[in-house]
């Protein structure tokens, strides 16, 4: 996009906030916030003890499940404590001497943004044939595919079964667990806290969880970006087994921490990917907002940008029964058949999973809500740009480390070699789920499935290509689209 481009863009943004907050504010005034702002039903059920499956009930927090899991990298002399024996007081109590009290007015006024109109039936021909060969060539039961272009126009396919059983269709309503993904959300949080004043992300953990093992020695930020050398406690077989032993329980973080191992590394002297990071920011969150992580995140992001379709699994109701996660196997004949995962309950991919990952991946959501949540939040419209700015700063130690650029909740990658993209994947058992922003174009890309193996980016790959294919002799499958987008094929090397 060129500068000019760029800040045409930005004043179309600007003007579109005061007119809708021109508009909001009188539907306010006239109507009351609760006969305007859609609220999300909620009821979690309570956790049961012991392992045994839980009864029905109802707590305060739903838990999450986890993404995509790097093994752990770095060096440095880790203590051989674990973080098994740490007793954490109720988050939401606020024992630890951090401003909580009454909400504060966040410095980024954030306002849905108006009914997008539709890509042009020749690029959603190409994004839905891409979609389709993604779907054969990786054997995924459902999927749905969303691609916001700069100019806002909007493209949504699906393909495949939500609930492979009942021939239960994939449709743009259907939810699906965003596992890691949620870290997205979680990141935003917590640099909206400290936009506020009540955190800084350089505190030490000791602030606001005093009694967790070496919390003096880890700060936010290394939590944020994965640099804490604390161990994830879903690469814990006892935990695993725990899990899978019993599907319907519930958990909480309280009773997940105790799984944690011993540290990989010292803090700040490696990087390795781990949720038990990001349950302690849920934590953090709790106690330094005074409210429950998930009443957080529904107040501050889901209710102002109208993302309906999302919700923490547990505390939220989905609208739509959500997509099945499903583990594929070998059938007779070499056939490749999907084993569905459900505990009959709606969590995805069941119950002990879903809850026990807290704020590190319990969101569930639709391709459509994720590519505005993405477009929103690195398009600039949720954190001020110094809170951005941390974001997006990528380490490069962190790269040595782990051969990935990996900043605050954030990746950046290259998707088919060559645009530059920000965003997350996610992955849990048989689910997977992916946002990009390709912040030279302007687009944003979500994509979720229902099978494990593969990447939310392997599905991306296939839309971005088809978007800007390649110039290549012969007819390309995706040139009626970059035609249609008043752009010439992408160059090979990086934007």
């Amino acid at each position: 996009m060129t500068r000019a481009r760029a800040m045409q863009a930005r004043r179309r943004r600007s003007r579109w906030r005061l007119v809708a907050g021109t508009a909001l504010g009188l539907l306010l005034a006239g109507a009351g916030v609760a006969g305007v702002l859609a609220m999300m039903p909620g009821g979690l059920p309570s956790p049961g003890s012991g392992g045994v499956p839980a009864a029905s009930a109802t707590p305060g927090r739903a838990g999450i499940p986890g993404p995509t899991v790097t093994a752990p990298a770095g060096s440095g002399a880790g203590t051989s404590q674990a973080a098994g024996g740490a007793v954490l007081p109720s988050a939401a109590s606020n024992t630890s001497g951090g401003p909580s009290s009454a909400p504060l007015t966040s410095p980024v006024a954030i306002v849905a943004p108006p009914p997008a109109p539709p890509v042009d039936a020749a690029t959603a021909r190409v994004l839905q044939r891409a979609l389709e060969a993604a779907r054969k060539s990786m054997v995924i039961p459902g999927v749905a595919a969303t691609v916001i272009l700069a100019d806002g126009r909007t493209w949504t396919g699906v393909a495949g079964d939500a609930v492979v059983a009942t021939n239960t269709r994939v449709t743009p309503q259907t939810p699906f667990a965003i596992a890691s993904v949620t870290k997205t959300f979680t990141a935003a949080l917590i640099l909206r806290l400290a936009e506020q004043g009540r955190l800084t992300i350089d505190d030490p953990l000791s602030r606001w969880l005093p009694d967790y093992p070496d919390a003096a020695r880890i700060t936010l930020r290394m939590l944020l970006q994965h640099t804490s050398g604390l161990a994830d406690f879903f690469q814990n077989p006892r935990f695993d087994a725990v899990l899978n032993k019993a599907k319907r329980h519930v958990w909480t973080p309280e009773a997940v921490l105790p799984y944690v191992a011993a540290p990989a590394f010292a803090p700040g002297k490696g990087w390795g990917y781990s949720n038990t990071n990001y349950v302690l920011l849920g934590l953090v969150a709790e106690r330094a907002g005074g409210a429950p992580w998930a009443e957080q995140i529904r107040q501050d992001f889901l209710v102002p940008l109208g993302l309906a379709s999302t919700y923490v699994q547990g505390v939220g109701t989905p609208a739509v029964p959500p997509a099945h996660a499903n583990v594929m196997f070998v059938g007779f004949g070499g056939k490749i058949l999907p084993r569905d995962l459900s505990d009959g309950s709606t969590f995805v991919p069941f119950t002990s999973v879903a809850t026990a990952a807290f704020s590190a991946g319990s969101i569930a959501s639709t391709s459509g809500d994720l590519a505005r949540w993405a477009k929103a939040l690195y398009g600039g419209d949720v954190l001020t740009p110094s809170s951005m700015a941390e974001m997006l700063t990528f380490d490069p130690k962190i790269e040595a480390y782990a051969a990935l650029a990996y900043g605050l909740g954030v990746s950046r990658v290259k998707i088919d070699g060559r645009f530059v993209a920000y965003g997350h994947t996610g992955a849990l058992d048989g689910t997977r789920a992916s946002i990009r922003w390709l912040p030279k174009q302007d687009v944003s890309v979500a994509v979720v499935f229902n099978r494990d193996l593969f990447t939310g980016d392997d599905v991306v790959r296939y839309l971005v290509a088809a978007l800007y294919p390649r110039a290549t002799p012969g007819a390309s499958p995706g040139a009626s689209a970059a035609a249609s987008l008043g752009a010439s094929p992408a160059p090979t090397s990086a934007p």
